[in-house]
Parts: structure tokens; C-alpha cells; sequence
């Protein structure tokens, strides 16, 4: 398979480039980029995987470049955690009447007549 490097670089750059939007703006959809990223980056990291760091079998170990998928899923379990807690704040803060409009006493701002 010819350009096996540039697809190892392209894999490892969109796992950084998903994880820090993943942590700049988590949400739902990030959060998967940063999954999905994480796990191309273990089928795709062959030429640029580093020193073996524990080994398994002879021909299997852990890699330093392991490592970055483990980092990454890490942070995408952290941005689904996030947005499925803010969701539900957002839920708790919502207004109690059907229209979503807020009833005029729940406004700080109250219309009082000038010059009488």
C-alpha cells in the first residue's frame, strides 16, 4: 500500500484537530469526531508508532502512539459527559409555561410610567 505515511500523518492530525475541538467546544458532535478520530488513529498509526512500552506477545505491545488514542477517547468520554450535564441544567432553567416565552414577572426589567 503506497503512502502509508501520509495517511498515518492525516490520521493523527485529525485526532488532534477533533480533541481540541472537542475540549474547546464539547458537545455531542464533537465528541464523536474525537471517538471516531481516536479510533482510526489505532487502525492507522503502523509506521509511526514509537517504542514498545509493554509487550504482549512477540509480534504485539503497547506503543507510545497507543497511547494518543487512549488520550483521545478519554477526552471524547469527558465531552459527552459535559454536554449530556449541561443539557439537562438547560432543561432544569427552561420556563414553566407551554409557549416558551417567560411570563413578565420573571423579567428584571419592570415598564414604570414617567411624568405623572
Amino acid at each position: 500500500m503506497e503512502n502509508v505515511e501520509f495517511y498515518s500523518l492525516v490520521a493523527m492530525c485529525s485526532l488532534f484537530a477533533a480533541s481540541t475541538w472537542c475540549l474547546a467546544r464539547p458537545h455531542l458532535l464533537s465528541s464523536l469526531a474525537a471517538a471516531v478520530a481516536s479510533g482510526l488513529w489505532v487502525i492507522l498509526n503502523g509506521p509511526l508508532e514509537g517504542r514498545v512500552l509493554y509487550v504482549v506477545t512477540p509480534n504485539h505491545g503497547l506503543t507510545e502512539s497507543d497511547l494518543l488514542s487512549a488520550v483521545g477517547l478519554c477526552i471524547a468520554a469527558w465531552g459527552y459527559w459535559y454536554s449530556i450535564r449541561a443539557r439537562r441544567r438547560r432543561q432544569r432553567r427552561r420556563p414553566a409555561n407551554r409557549t416558551g416565552q417567560r411570563r413578565p414577572e420573571d423579567t428584571r426589567a419592570v415598564p414604570v410610567r414617567v411624568g405623572d
